[in-house]
């Protein structure tokens, strides 16, 4: 804020005209005086402190302190592990259950089990209450009570006013342990399932995903579809919902993370009471390793009749618990994890102009991941596109390629969405779950902004060398018959992959 707009404010102020100064319009003018007066008596040394800059990223900020509370850990006697986080300032309860009974523990004529399964107990509502008169109770009382899956881990979640916390945790419990599974439910949600897959073969995106990852994991669980296909969907009974639920949902497989507005003890009693008779899993559900990368530097084409290309080309990746983790996540902000900071998008789109959109993900599962780029463009820029993304991505891991101000924006803003991750104490309580679910260090989150800063350009240059492998990487190209020549003549070898025609009845 300058004099000059701050005289110029108190002269515009003692020239109105005086059908301003009178009348209701006094309060207004009264209250512009004030802030006219307060904006004229800030020091000059002050004043200059606001200095403009010419581009957001160089604003500077004081280093902001980062002290998340800690959640309590307990364990009832049959296994379940309770992390808690009370806190009062809200009247509402927060509940979650993360369940290893994810899609990763599927045979191969069970893809889609764990997803229908899950999405079932709360769809199919309990044994004591119908999916209806819960559904009626719940919205009374202003209650959110969710189920689902991902490949992972199976969850239910709930959300309830302090007040109806007794009933929130009944039906929290009720779903958990007595599911319904009523037919009726089955077939509704096994049609909205088979529409999904449908709609999944009209979605560029969605079908290279599906296929990228049959490339890389081959018949394992993390290269199948987790919504199964449509003959595993239309197989399933009753009974297998049944099994599956009896094979892997059980209380020491279970983690919750609870907070909100409750005492510890009421807590501990109340989940004794709805979950203590649950007997304990003796046995091992191991999860199926990932082996060797099925297609490594192999070229696949879908032909679809669009005007524009979707493409994924990339290889086999790390786990969640990679002690690499960190500087890998760093690396990959400057390479097409950082939106417009990243080389991916300045080189391929804002400079070359051939992208709609690109990017690049180091996916961290339980198990091992995938590094993938994608991106999009129109089809005649094809190959011109895919050969800059990969040119980009082969100099960001040569040796000295990476300059201090991209490592340090890279790094600063990993800070700053590690901080974000925590804005409510849910989110606090869930992340130390996950630490457990995943196997990751007690300590991780305390450490984990001292690790960050750690992070050099060395540790960059060896984890760029050791986890990016160009020569390694499998394209997949989706687009209309012109694109497979140029493909032809760019990479040699094309495999032809064909979707599967579904009825649209």
């Amino acid at each position: 804020m300058s004099r000059f707009w701050s005289r110029r404010g108190v002269k515009m102020l003692l020239n109105l005209d005086s059908s301003v100064k009178s009348g209701p319009n006094r309060l207004v003018l009264a209250g512009i005086s004030s802030l006219l007066i307060l904006i004229v008596s800030i020091p000059w040394s002050v004043a200059q402190e606001w200095t403009r800059v010419e581009r957001p990223s160089e604003l500077e900020f004081p280093a902001q302190e980062f002290h998340p509370p800690k959640p309590e850990r307990r364990e009832l006697p049959n296994g379940m592990v309770v992390y808690m986080l009370p806190d009062s300032s809200i009247p509402q309860v927060r509940a979650y259950a993360r369940i290893k009974a994810g899609s990763i523990h599927e045979k191969p004529e069970e893809v889609g089990l764990a997803s229908l399964t899950a999405s079932l107990l709360r769809l199919g509502g309990s044994e004591s209450v119908s999916a209806d008169e819960m559904n009626d109770q719940l919205e009374f009382v202003g209650t959110s009570l969710e189920s689902g899956s991902t490949r992972d881990y199976a969850s239910v979640s709930l959300r309830v006013l302090s007040k109806d916390k007794e009933m929130g945790f009944e039906y929290f419990a009720d779903i958990l342990r007595h599911p319904a599974f009523p037919q009726d439910k089955i077939d509704q949600r096994k049609g909205e399932v088979s529409e999904k897959l449908r709609r999944q073969l009209d979605d560029p995106m969605e079908i290279t995903r599906n296929e990228f990852r049959e490339m890389l994991y081959g018949d394992h669980p993390y290269g199948r579809n987790p919504d199964g296909t449509q003959e595993s969907l239309a197989s399933f009974t009753r009974e297998d919902l049944v099994r599956w639920h009896e094979e892997t949902y059980h209380p020491n497989r279970i983690i919750l993370a609870i907070s909100g507005d409750f005492e510890p003890d009421w807590l501990m009693e109340t989940l004794e009471k709805l979950f203590g008779d649950w007997p304990k899993f003796e046995g091992e559900i191991p999860e199926p390793q990932v082996g060797d990368q099925v297609s490594v530097g192999e070229t696949f084409f879908i032909e679809k009749d669009l005007n524009q290309s979707t493409i994924r080309f990339g290889h086999l990746g790390i786990r969640k618990d990679n002690p690499d983790a960190i500087p890998l996540d760093v690396l990959n902000f400057v390479i097409g994890g950082g939106g417009f900071s990243s080389r991916l998008v300045n080189e391929v789109r804002t400079r070359g102009g051939y992208a709609y959109m690109v990017a690049s993900i180091f996916d961290e599962p339980l198990l091992q991941g995938q590094f993938v780029t994608i991106l999009q463009t129109q089809s005649k820029n094809t190959m011109e596109a895919t050969e800059l993304a990969k040119e980009v991505i082969s100099k960001a891991i040569q040796p000295g390629s990476l300059t201090d101000e991209e490592i340090e924006l890279a790094k600063e803003s990993k800070l700053n969405d590690f901080v974000f991750n925590f804005e409510t104490p849910q989110a606090v309580v869930q992340a130390y779950a996950d630490l457990e679910f995943y196997g990751l260090p007690d300590n991780y989150l305390e450490t984990y902004r001292e690790n960050l800063a750690k992070v050099t350009r060395e540790d960059l240059e060896k984890v760029g060398t050791k986890y990016i492998h160009p020569d390694k990487m499998s394209l997949l190209v989706l687009g209309n018959s012109e694109v497979k020549p140029l493909l032809e003549e760019a990479e040699g070898n094309v495999q032809t992959l064909t979707l599967q025609e579904v009825d649209s009845e």
